[in-house]
């Protein structure tokens, strides 16, 4: 019991130390303002689904500054929407991870120590939603944010 008591004492204070910050992306550029949304099957149906995707290339910049020289975890994140589940996977250039992200989640894009003050690699992000959901254009609102260890 007492071993058990020291293992939490351990993680409280670890999750003392460690702190989730919001990274400054207002650097970051897609290579379209809008993403065309296209059916993923030409005859939607209950059978196929009622998917629509859309592509776009983003150069992402991010400002690490703040953290030069520590270590954390940076994780690409996206809100709940209006319009239900919408996922995003992307591909990178190597300097981020490539991943997948359904909004209302976070997921991992960096681990390790910041040596850069400006992180910057360009992914291939593709968007999926429902078709019947999506009856107005939409404003995404993706974010970073930063857990130091």
């Amino acid at each position: 019991m007492r071993i058990l008591a020291l293992a939490l004492a351990a993680m409280l204070a670890a999750s003392a130390q460690a702190a989730t910050f919001r990274v400054d992306d207002s650097l970051s550029l897609p290579s379209e303002t809008t993403t065309t949304m296209k059916w993923r099957s030409l005859a939607p149906s209950r059978v196929v689904g009622n998917a629509v995707e859309g592509t776009n290339i983003v150069t992402v910049r991010l400002n690490l500054a703040p953290w030069l020289n520590r270590t954390g975890k940076v994780y690409m994140a996206l809100p709940e929407q209006p319009i239900g589940k919408v996922t995003a996977d992307w591909t990178t250039q190597g300097k981020l991870l490539p991943g997948t992200l359904q909004s209302g989640n976070r997921t991992l894009v960096f681990a390790g120590p910041i040596r850069v003050s400006l992180l910057e690699d360009t992914i291939v992000l593709r968007l999926t939603a429902d078709g019947q959901r999506l009856v107005a254009p939409q404003r995404l609102q993706f974010y970073f944010e930063i857990d130091l260890d």
